[in-house]
């Protein structure tokens, strides 16, 4: 290891092997959880040296082998999959896209940005959110028959344990937590706030966490309602789920929330049914964004799993070709184009149907499989294809959005 600390507290790392451009950003995105002293890894161009950024000097030696820890793991990931298109959406709009899309949806008070991975909308940004979610809904109403549904926020620690969600992204799950039932402790915590300026936390060992989360995956909370269930063909259902990831340092935005919506659809039946669900789904994304006039495409590709089982998962799923995500392209900071995932295609197979006890008539373990599509990133997309004047946008959203 070639460690030479600076002023602006950086030590260079040599890779443990060269990666690409598709591992190095994976490296930067996951590298804050790595540890609190470590604001960034950032990879360098060749793949062979990466420069972790902390930001502070204590216990360096013990942060600087938890990074290379870090490092050997994500570059044992395989990549450079051949990646297919399913579809491919072009749109009419021959204008520029729209930069700043964020700051000029704050600008213009469609948008309060919280800071902390939430937003509140209205407006324009909060009409377009609403005809997204009903479009995707009466596609999936006049295509599958599926009848709109409610599920909770909140979904309990098992359920999620049995998705498997702790094996697979422990790093983005927020655990709910209550005040013990102790009257010392509770007015400690309230004489504490009574004439503070600001707030103050309860000690830790105040807080009980009882096995609570908040839902970080939209399709989840389905799956325990379908127990017992068994199915000779299949059944599909849909619903606007509020999903929670925590991303710390990675919030921007509408780009990456800790907060925000899914119009998710669930599948779920026998083999050849979710197949051709799965099939039919397809289209159904390319007219979304065609009503919306969107350039979008829907590919292969992977989760961002927890560094330590993401080399084996990612390997799974680009092999068994189950997840297919919906990339719509916005611009960066810079103003240059980039793709984000605006939702996705997805084939569980058994796991669901094993786990919750679902079945088809033979008594075997029913497939499952989603679609998810991120409201707020497709307000976004929308956003920096048309920009803020009426005029450009559709005839159809227009006369809902700037009515």
């Amino acid at each position: 290891m070639n460690k030479q600390l600076n002023q602006r507290m950086q030590i260079a790392i040599d890779m443990p092997r060269q990666v690409d451009e598709e591992v190095a950003g994976d490296i930067e995105k996951e590298s804050v959880f790595v540890s609190p002293a470590i604001d960034r890894i950032i990879v360098a161009e060749d793949g062979k040296t990466a420069t972790v950024v902390l930001q502070d000097r204590r216990d360096v030696e013990a942060v600087m082998d938890k990074a290379a820890r870090f490092l050997d793991v994500m570059a044992k990931q395989v990549s450079g999959y051949e990646i297919k298109v399913f579809s491919e959406s072009v749109r009419k709009d021959e204008g520029p896209y729209q930069k700043d899309v964020n700051q000029g949806l704050v600008e213009r008070g469609w948008v309060h940005d919280y800071g902390s991975g939430q937003v509140a909308y209205n407006g324009p940004v909060l009409k377009l959110a609403q005809l997204i979610n009903e479009k995707a809904a009466e596609l999936y109403a006049r295509e599958f028959k599926a009848a709109d549904g409610h599920f909770p926020a909140m979904i309990d620690a098992d359920t999620l344990h049995k998705c498997g969600y702790f094996d697979s992204h422990p790093n983005a799950v927020t655990f709910v937590g209550n005040m013990i039932e102790d009257f010392d402790a509770i007015e400690e915590f309230r004489v504490a706030n009574s004439c503070s300026e600001g707030a103050h936390m309860p000690h830790r060992d105040h807080v009980h966490i009882d096995g609570m989360c908040l839902n970080p995956a939209a399709c989840f909370p389905a799956y325990p309602t379908l127990k017992g269930k068994r199915y000779e063909t299949g059944e599909c259902f849909t619903w606007m789920g509020r999903v929670f990831r925590y991303e710390s340092r990675n919030i921007s935005g509408l780009d990456r929330l800790y907060e925000f919506n899914v119009r998710e659809l669930v599948f779920v039946g026998s083999e050849d049914y979710v197949s051709d669900v799965r099939n039919r789904s397809v289209p159904l994304v390319s007219e979304l964004a065609a009503f919306f006039d969107m350039d979008c495409k829907l590919q292969t590709a992977t989760d961002p799993f927890f560094a330590t089982v993401s080399a084996a998962k990612k390997f799974w799923q680009a092999a068994q070709e189950v997840k297919n995500e919906i990339k719509i392209p916005v611009l960066d900071a810079e103003g240059q184009v980039k793709t984000i995932a605006c939702g996705s295609i997805n084939l569980h197979g058994n796991f669901f149907g094993e786990r919750f006890d679902i079945r088809d008539t033979d008594e075997k373990p029913a497939m499952t499989g989603c679609v998810g599509l991120g409201i707020e990133r497709w307000v976004l997309a929308a956003f920096t294809h048309h920009g803020f004047e009426p005029d450009r946008w559709p005839e159809e959203v227009r006369n809902r959005i700037f009515d």
